[in-house]
């Protein structure tokens, strides 16, 4: 179950820095772009297992602890 928060982590991130890139590298909205990139995930992954049947959990790891969270983008 780690791996898979692990991997749900770097796809945040990866997603988050696109965000970031797309809107001009701008410093200090590092929070904004990573919040947006946890809903896009989260609504993907939603809509994708939902449609096999399957129930989602959707727990993300949250932004501010250790060195994984929205300033680190």
């Amino acid at each position: 179950m780690e791996q898979h928060a692990d991997e749900t982590q770097d796809r945040v991130r990866q997603r988050a820095y696109e965000l970031w890139e797309q809107h001009g590298s701008r410093e200090g909205h590092e929070a904004e772009f990573w919040h947006q990139a946890e809903r896009e995930l989260k609504g993907e992954a939603s809509s994708s297992d939902t449609s096999r049947g399957i129930t989602v959990n959707a727990s993300f790891a949250r932004s501010g602890s250790g060195s994984d969270g929205p300033g680190k983008v």
